[in-house]
């Protein structure tokens, strides 16, 4: 360099009237906020706009938006144009946009800005809540009927499926279903019905409600209620039947079941013009109690049963109040059950006072081979014919029907038990079978032995020894009949010896299903060392059978069938 330009150069930085170059720094912007989401339910007003604010690190820099993504119509800024800082204003028009996830860009570019800037935007288009309607907001009930007619109403919904839960606010009330979905077109009926049994009549309606709660909805819509009334009148009642229909004089305190029709809460039980203290069992059954004032000398006491008007008052019905015991039902020893007896049938009879004081069991006092027809001062007839006694109790009195006894109906009853006589009455048929069940019951799980020919062992049928296919069970009736008079001339508590061989069977054998399916008798005839009223059955389970805990079983002996409701447990 020549010197005078050195030296004017150096005056020149010296004085600052020449400063060197610097590097140029990049010019950056920043958005506020970085990104938009908008949320919009279809039918209602349309998004508030959004503020987007953009800076730049240096300068005044003039800037232009545009914008990319699929379907973009929906959203619009302004200005499009502008120098930085910029103020938009973002909106979105979703407008007949299905239900969905939007997404967009507003690109930022800006002049000396080597980058734009990108600002994402999200839509979110969702469906209303749906609401839940109710076809009715009320219903009224009338008693009588004890239960009137169920009635309805309908639940629909405007939009998406409604979860829904009904509830019965009063204990006479109840719904159906109590819960439920509901779907678009799909419209669900719920039914309500009213129960007066324990309700008094009253001229004023009772009130309740029905409390619908949804899921889902609005929260306005979410509790909705059906209000309902009910009206009571008091209905004519009606007895069908007394139980027991009589009582030993001087019985303490007895207390009678009254069944039949029109019983509520205000029935009363009344014998003339006395009324009895009442229990309302439900609609068909009420119990009464009797107290010994009125069971101090026999005779006959006319039960009727009042209801407030205009229900009125039933016809009565007769109480016997005896001087000597009565017999009051008799039934299978096996079945349980109460009706006809056949000849050599196990029977039980129920009375109060019918038997000794003292509880006696079955005798053979001389070794004949028979069951004694009397114990002590205690003796059984039934049609007049000695009947063999198994059991002897103050109430209860076990025996076997006589061979003798003729069929029909009406035939007597005389129970001597060396205090007094007790009565009663027994229809004599010419079969009716029972089973004998584990428990006594005459239901449930039968008294049943299995029998494997595979380990050639016995068990007692049950959860912890269940059959299967192809084993023996065996099982034990009563009420056959009298099959045997040609085998067994002397039948009536003939006890069958060891000696009896071979063993009579009944013919033809009885029929046998288990488990819906036809079984193989293979022996059906007396037990060694019992009456000849019990019958062994000796049956093969089916291949085909059912399996299980409870495995029906049914048997019929000609024209006649033992109960149902008798299980095995099969595996």
């Amino acid at each position: 360099m020549k010197p005078h330009l050195k030296t004017a150069l150096s005056f020149l930085f010296a004085t600052g009237l020449m400063i060197p170059a610097r590097a140029q720094t990049a010019v950056t912007l920043t958005p506020s906020p970085t990104s938009l989401t908008f949320n919009y339910t279809v039918g209602n007003s349309l998004p508030a706009s959004q503020a987007l604010a953009v800076r730049a690190s240096a300068g005044t820099p003039a800037f232009t938006v545009t914008m990319t993504g699929t379907n973009i119509q929906w959203l619009t800024v302004s200005p499009e144009a502008g120098n930085i800082p910029a103020a938009l204003t973002v909106r979105v028009n979703p407008t007949s946009l299905t239900v969905g996830t939007y997404q967009a860009t507003i690109n930022f570019t800006a002049t000396g800005v080597a980058n734009p800037l990108k600002i994402s935007v999200t839509l979110i288009v969702s469906n209303a809540l749906p609401t839940l309607s109710l076809s009715a907001t009320s219903l009224a009930f009338a008693s009588p009927p004890v239960q009137p007619a169920p009635q309805t109403f309908k639940l629909t919904t405007t939009g998406g499926p409604v979860p829904f839960t009904a509830a019965a606010g009063s204990t006479w009330l109840s719904v159906s279903p109590s819960t439920g979905v509901v779907l678009p077109g799909a419209p669900i009926t719920i039914s309500v019905q009213a129960d007066s049994t324990a309700l008094a009549a009253s001229s004023t309606p009772y009130s309740g409600k029905i409390t619908i709660t949804a899921s889902g909805v609005p929260a306005s819509n979410k509790a909705q209620i059906v209000n309902v009334t009910f009206l009571v009148n008091a209905m004519h009642p009606t007895i069908t039947s007394i139980w027991p229909p009589s009582v030993l004089v001087n019985t303490p305190t007895a207390t009678v079941t009254l069944r039949g029709t029109g019983f509520f809460a205000a029935s009363v039980v009344m014998i003339g013009g006395q009324a009895l203290p009442t229990t309302v069992v439900g609609s068909t059954a009420l119990l009464a109690t009797v107290p010994p004032v009125l069971l101090t000398s026999p005779g006959t006491l006319n039960f009727f049963v009042a209801n407030p008007a205009p229900g009125g008052s039933s016809t009565p019905v007769a109480f016997q109040v005896t001087a000597a015991p009565v017999v009051q039902i008799t039934t299978n020893a096996a079945s349980a059950t109460a009706g006809s007896a056949a000849p050599g049938e196990i029977v039980t009879m129920y009375g109060e006072g019918i038997g000794p004081l003292v509880a006696a069991t079955m005798q053979d006092a001389n070794n004949d081979g028979f069951v004694d027809s009397a114990i002590g001062s205690s003796s059984v007839t039934i049609d007049t014919f000695p009947a063999p006694i198994l059991y002897l109790s103050r109430d209860q009195i076990t025996v076997q029907v006589p061979y003798e006894a003729s069929q029909g109906a009406g035939k007597n009853i005389q129970i001597g038990n060396g205090i007094s006589t007790a009565t009663g009455t027994l229809t004599v048929a010419a079969t009716a079978p029972g089973i004998f069940s584990l428990d006594g019951s005459g239901t449930g799980q039968a008294a049943a032995l299995n029998f494997s020919a595979t380990t050639q062992t016995y068990s007692l049928n049950g959860s912890a020894s269940p059959a299967h296919a192809n084993d023996t069970i065996i099982f034990y009736m009563t009420g056959e009949g009298d099959w045997a008079s040609a085998a067994i001339p002397v039948r009536t508590g003939f006890l069958i010896p060891a000696s009896l061989t071979p063993l009579p069977q009944i013919s033809p054998l009885p029929t046998v299903t288990i488990g819906g399916q036809p079984a193989t008798v293979t022996y059906a005839g007396p037990v060694v060392g019992s009456l000849i009223g019990i019958l062994q059955v000796n049956a093969t389970i089916p291949a085909g059978s059912a399996t299980g805990v409870a495995v029906p079983m049914a048997v019929s002996i000609g024209t006649a069938s033992a109960q149902s409701g008798l299980t095995l447990v099969l595996k």
